[in-house]
């Protein structure tokens, strides 16, 4: 059997971020991202951006209207991704790229889900999953202003 690393980074990630949530609320255990300020503005530009595609995403879930639903989903799928310049996700750790990745690639797939199956409930299944990669990420990362960049283990 062949094991997908990345996967079980992934899900160690989700796990170990799940765990830190609810372990001691007074101490901030993240891990630092240090980005220079235009860099961290355009990060959490596009975490803004999740967030105002899942609030349209679930407001257009209450009417059932699936073609909305595939519209916002479709803004923030992979082509999406390329909005972040080089330079800036070479900063970024691996595992937080892989999360952002994932959150893409998600909204990807719930657009054409909601195009193809017009189901409401399996986009809200859909829409929980990604939410779990976004607390994760939240749960493990904090992105900050500064000139030195998120150490990276060698290989």
């Amino acid at each position: 059997m062949k094991v997908n690393f990345k996967a079980v980074c992934l899900g160690l990630a989700m796990g170990l971020a799940t765990a830190g949530a609810v372990a001691d609320i007074g101490k901030d255990d993240r891990l630092d991202v240090v980005l220079e300020p235009d860099e961290r503005h355009l990060v959490l530009f596009e975490m803004r951006s999740f967030l105002q595609a899942l609030q349209g995403i679930t407001e257009a879930l209450t009417r059932e209207d699936m073609q909305t639903v595939a519209n916002l989903a479709r803004t923030m799928g992979s082509g999406a991704a390329n909005q972040i310049p080089p330079q800036t996700t070479a900063k970024l750790p691996e595992t937080f790229q892989m999360l952002a990745g994932t959150v893409h690639t998600t909204f990807d797939v719930i657009a054409l889900d909601a195009e193809s199956l017009g189901d409401p409930l399996h986009t809200i299944r859909q829409v929980s999953t990604m939410m779990q990669t976004c607390n994760a990420c939240h749960g493990i990362y904090q992105v900050k202003v500064g000139s030195e960049p998120f150490p990276r283990l060698k290989q």
